[in-house]
């Protein structure tokens, strides 16, 4: 816990802020780039982004955001959504406990681990300004990337819904005018093999289009000593066509179309039945293995009768198809956009769940089923009055979705995976129908003083519907039993969410700021509920955010300092827990109001440019967490619930990133020899909502020898991740989740 109060943050930081401003070295709220890139003249660059949802550069954008570029992508390995989380202050991240393409993204403590569809993400995730509902599929992989950005706090004005905790938006290159083809191949441990493939094909001035193609296959780090077979690997591929229209100087129209397969295993270890203190868990895991029964299959068809029929599981597949469109049109009063996505999923897997590192049966067994349809569209106007002194968005959102799951719990009863003993089986499906009008406009009082103000004014009508088991009767319930019990099985919200901001630049390179921003995420209910009584509404998670900050950049561009003070306070926050309750038999992910949570912190990001092929940075935060307000949930026994002495899940006390990258020109072999070093720190942090499983110290150290042509066409690099084999923890449920193991991976690219 960090030693201080509230009173005394809010002091230090502004105490803080005034003595920077006054020596000419201020920080910025916006957290800039990860691992800055420097410019021919040997400064930072500058980098647009559009965390205003319009173009602006980053040090000029009084919101914390940190901004990957295309470069930072390639050079600190950054191949998937997941990877940024490793340089952002205030976050962590992990894979779904035994769902690999499924993300928990954590920002200032807010986060969850529940994939079911009935519970929403606080941090949202967005590709090219469409949002992805389901956190199934929100470990984006980048393969044709221009630049991602990462919002922290709530962002309920301009993205809206489901952002308390965040937001990760996700920018893809367009189409090029000119023929090129860009090509990397890459291998490494446990027989991971990447490819990635981009023809620019310009068909004629106006019509430009693209093609892009990725493929993954990894063998697994975890060793299943009951079927000798290796686990937690994958198998992805995609493929994404994108067209542009360049119809005149005034119109574009962007369309695209991805498709994605993503097939692999994130499972827990075996553990032995004595405590552990180093991750202060009632078990000790042995993390390079496993006891599991059932051999690995695909996870085509039902999986239900895939794990009858084949006595197999250990799998999951997961089908993306995606449609989006950009429509902008510039006139002399604004700019006009239209955005359009669609979106499906479709998700199988099967997973079992064993903690005892010597029997090998009377495992717990889930086999899932689920598909995500949504379309969503969006009005978008920016325009400038008053001689440019009043800059504003204003727009119009909907979203509709349809999501339908069917899951059925066993346990194995036999020592050959070959008997099961059914426990549950649900079946629902939910329609969510979310409209909204939002509208934020800066007024420049002065050329150095700038008031915002927003609002977004939020809609939304969520209906479930249970169905009685078709494959097991008896089994399950239908809508009738849940009404029976008193649930409500439709929910309407209607949400305002202001911000409102303020900053003054002290002189062109040096701005000050503050904030106070709302945001809200959707309730909904415990979908994975066993029994009708257990399909509990939970109200929508409020959070009310202040912010203040410096950011400057310093010795003619060489030196960027940025620093937040921040301080949330969350009503009504949303949890989930795996839980057995009393008089229950099967264990449930229980999803619930927890009461009112209060994160607070300062966070930094510094990159200095020592000069065109020298340049490094330091990030990190200071974070504290609590809870000020609990809600009990009725007949949940009082050890399986949130108190006021509980910890908030992955809020460490203090996290570090820093690296560089250092490159020499070497004459005879015609191009540049790098070398980039990261290490990353996070104190111990607890990855269970009761305190019962805590990551340890982590302490990370990336290499990479990189060698890049001069005329650009070619490169090569070989480096190594993990270097010192931290083992650490993710997530627990049945069993402790282990982290990524050392990899060593050799890789090339080129350009034509």
């Amino acid at each position: 816990m960090i030693g201080f109060s509230n009173a005394k943050l809010a002091l230090a930081g502004a105490s803080a802020m005034i003595a920077l401003a006054t020596s000419g070295m201020a920080f910025a709220q916006e957290a800039n780039q990860a691992p800055a890139e420097a410019q021919d003249s040997g400064g930072l660059t500058d980098i647009v982004v559009t965390a205003q949802r319009r173009p602006e550069k980053l040090q000029e954008v009084p919101i914390a955001v940190t901004a990957f570029t295309e470069m930072t992508i390639r050079d600190f390995n950054l191949n998937d959504a997941i990877s940024v989380s490793k340089y952002v202050p205030s976050m962590i991240s992990a894979h779904n406990a035994g769902l690999q393409s499924a993300n928990a993204y954590y920002m200032r403590g807010l986060g969850n681990s529940q994939s079911v569809a009935t519970f929403d993400p606080p941090v949202g995730t967005y590709v090219d300004d469409v949002y992805i509902a389901r956190q199934n599929a929100n470990n984006y992989a980048f393969f044709d990337t221009e630049r991602v950005e990462v919002l922290r706090g709530p962002q309920g004005t301009l993205f809206g819904r489901n952002t308390t905790g965040g937001a990760i938006s996700v920018i893809m290159r367009k189409p090029g005018d000119e023929y090129k083809f860009k090509g990397e191949l890459s291998a490494g441990s446990y027989g991971r093999i990447t490819g990635k493939a981009i023809v620019d094909v310009p068909l004629s001035e106006k019509v430009l289009t693209k093609i892009s193609a990725f493929y993954v296959k990894d063998d697994g780090y975890l060793q299943n000593v009951a079927t000798k077979e290796t686990l937690n690997g994958e198998r992805n591929y995609g493929i994404r066509s994108d067209i542009r229209f360049l119809a005149s100087e005034a119109f574009t129209f962007d369309v695209a179309a991805e498709y994605t397969n993503n097939t692999g295993t994130y499972l827990g270890p075996s553990s032995l039945a004595v405590r552990s203190e180093r991750y202060k868990a009632a078990t000790t895991p042995i993390l390079n293995r496993t006891n599991l029964t059932l051999p690995k299959t695909d996870c085509k068809g039902d999986s239900t009768v895939v794990l009858l029929t084949r006595k197999a599981g250990l799998c999951a597949l997961s089908e993306n198809y995606a449609v989006t469109a950009n429509a902008n049109y510039e006139t002399d009063g604004g700019t006009l956009t239209g955005i359009f996505g669609w979106r499906r999923l479709t998700q199988g897997w099967i997973n079992q769940y064993n903690t005892n590192g010597t029997a090998i049966y009377n495992s717990y067994i889930i086999a899932d089923n689920s598909t995500n349809e949504q379309v969503s569209g969006e009005l978008k106007w920016n325009s400038t009055l008053l001689d440019g002194r009043l800059n504003y968005t204003a727009g119009l959102f909907y979203l509709h979705e349809d999501n339908e799951e069917a899951q059925a719990d066993f346990q194995d009863t036999n020592p050959n995976a070959t008997a099961f003993k059914l426990l549950q089986d649900r079946n629902f499906a939910q329609k969510v129908e979310t409209m909204a009008a939002y509208l934020q406009a800066d007024y420049s009082v002065t050329n150095a003083l700038t008031f915002t103000l927003g609002g977004r004014f939020t809609h939304e009508t969520r209906k479930l519907a249970f169905f009685d088991s078709v494959r097991f009767p008896g089994f399950g319930f239908d809508s009738a039993d849940a009404i029976a019990a008193g649930i409500p099985l439709k929910l309407t919200q209607n949400r305002f969410t202001p911000r409102v901001a303020v900053n003054y630049k002290l002189d062109p390179n040096v701005m000050v700021y503050a904030s106070v921003t709302n945001g809200f995420k959707s309730g909904g209910w415990n979908g994975n509920a066993a029994t009708p009584a257990r399909v509990l509404p939970f109200r929508p998670e409020i959070t009310w955010s202040y912010e203040g900050g410096v950011k400057s950049e310093l010795f003619n561009r060489r030196l960027r300092i940025n620093l937040t003070g921040y301080l949330a306070d969350t009503k009504d926050i949303q949890i989930t827990s795996g839980i057995i309750p009393p008089g229950e038999t099967t264990i449930v992910s229980l999803a619930r109001n927890a009461g009112t949570l209060r994160t607070y912190g300062l966070e930094w990001e510094t990159a200095l440019a020592v000069n065109r092929n020298f340049n490094l940075f330091v990030n990190g935060s200071l974070n504290h967490g609590e809870y000020t307000s609990i809600t009990l949930t009725p007949g949940v026994a009082a050890s399986l619930q949130v108190q006021l002495t509980t910890e908030p899940v992955r809020v460490p006390t203090f996290q570090l990133a820093s690296g560089g990258t250092y490159k020499v020109p070497v004459d005879a072999l015609g191009g540049d020899v790098g070398l980039t070093a990261a290490y990353r720190h996070n104190s111990p942090y607890w990855i269970s909502l009761l305190n019962t499983a805590r990551a340890p110290i982590e302490n990370y150290v990336d290499l990479t020898l990189t060698y890049d042509r001069d005329d650009g066409k070619w490169g090569a690099s070989f480096g190594v991740t993990n270097l010192t084999k931290q083992e650490t923890i993710t997530a627990n449920f049945l069993a402790l989740f282990p982290g990524d193991p050392r990899r060593f991976t050799g890789k090339l690219w080129f350009n034509f």
